[in-house]
């Protein structure tokens, strides 16, 4: 059997600065295919690769890239010293400008947002791109992390019907949360969870969006068994890499 040429790969690429980047790499793997959306379904194998480095991306030229869960601010001094003289932030934000997707979980999901409440002194590097006002550590301290059931409508594109995954398993560990929406036409909401404050009354928070080719989920799906989220933003990478190339 012939191996299969580029085009018959998706890359995705996982920032490993800090955090749980590990965990998102294995759920990856777990994936192994995903189709074209044509009327000849093309089957895609799944590379994915840590990368630490400007020159890590570049060297894999990833098709997407998953920013990790962990100390958003640590992430920051880390990407600021890089060792190849090159920021990945700015690399990244470059990235985003082109089209490519790039999916935030927790701390990722800060540090795509344009907007952030509760910023140490003198505030953090962000990438931004995502027109959404977020919480940092909204949830409270490690020792508040909880597991929850929520309800996720995925949308592949503005044309789509939603697809709802019922019951997903999330797991919320010092997490932020998203208040409010700056964009209201272009991002999307796919999913929100009620929260019940220690003086027992409610708010509605949003733990996940899409904004064009940004997604952000202040959750961590990579700790569980349930690989869909990370199937979406796969398919979502696929479809757009088809798009770029036109077929």
């Amino acid at each position: 059997m012939e191996p299969l040429i580029e085009e018959n790969y998706i890359k995705i690429g996982v920032l490993a600065l800090q955090g749980g980047f590990k965990e998102h790499v294995e759920m990856v793997k777990s994936i192994k295919h995903c189709f074209s959306e044509c009327e000849n379904k093309y089957k895609y194998s799944i590379i994915v690769q840590e990368v630490k480095s400007v020159s890590d991306i570049k060297k894999l030229n990833p098709h997407g890239i998953i920013l990790p869960g962990g100390e958003s601010t640590s992430m920051a001094i880390i990407a600021s010293a890089n060792n190849d003289g090159e920021n990945i932030f700015t690399f990244l934000k470059e990235y985003i400008k082109q089209g490519n997707f790039v999916w935030g979980t927790c701390a990722g999901s800060i540090m795509l947002s344009n907007k952030v409440d509760g910023q140490k002194v003198g505030g953090q590097s962000l990438i931004g791109g995502l027109d959404v006002l977020i919480s940092r550590n909204y949830f409270g301290r490690q020792i508040d992390s909880f597991e929850t059931k929520i309800n996720l409508n995925l949308k592949y594109s503005k044309n789509n019907n939603s697809i709802l995954l019922e019951n997903f398993e999330a797991i919320f560990i010092r997490a932020p949360a998203i208040l409010d929406i700056i964009d209201k036409e272009n991002v999307e909401i796919i999913g929100e969870y009620i929260v019940t404050k220690k003086d027992g009354t409610k708010e509605k928070v949003i733990t996940a969006v899409k904004q064009n080719n940004i997604i952000a989920s202040v959750f961590h799906p990579e700790l569980t068994n349930d690989n869909r989220f990370h199937q979406y933003f796969v398919q979502l990478v696929l479809n757009n890499h088809l798009k770029k190339i036109k077929i």
